[in-house]
């Protein structure tokens, strides 16, 4: 039985989402670690230096999350806080070496994953895949910030 639902392109953007972090997940289990803490890391191999508010900011986690994740990667020695120079609520995360180190890992867990799930897409199917998720969200997170 199949329902129209089963077609809307809500619906299989989704499913694809959901189906793409189980396969994630299931790659990191060697590694004790959940999609998020892979989001976090790479995050934090790219862009050195910034303060919890940027990190949750740059990876769409509610900061309370956030929090509990970082609490999980410092225990694991993946990732460090400091206190900011200039303002002690404010805390400053840095990977370590050992986040370093695991980074060329889940980057290409990463890849390997997206090139299953991508797998008969041409060059430019995928480019315009990119571009066209791109605008459904830029379209409603600048609806969302006019409401």
């Amino acid at each position: 039985m199949s329902f129209e639902s089963d077609k809307s392109i809500g619906f299989l953007i989704a499913k694809a989402r959901n189906v793409l972090k189980n396969e994630f997940e299931k790659e990191l289990k060697e590694y004790s670690l959940s999609y998020a803490h892979r989001v976090i890391l790479v995050r934090l191999s790219e862009k050195e230096g910034l303060t919890q508010k940027e990190l949750a900011q740059d990876t769409y986690f509610e900061q309370s999350n956030l929090t509990l994740m970082l609490d999980k990667l410092e225990l694991k020695g993946l990732v460090k806080r400091s206190a900011k120079e200039n303002d002690r609520r404010a805390y400053i995360v840095t990977i370590t070496p050992a986040g370093k180190k695991l980074r060329d890992s889940l980057v290409q867990m990463g890849e390997d994953v997206m090139d299953k799930a991508l797998k008969g897409l041409s060059g430019e199917q995928k480019e315009d895949l990119s571009r066209m998720l791109q605008l459904i969200y830029e379209n409603l997170k600048n609806s969302s910030s006019h409401s």
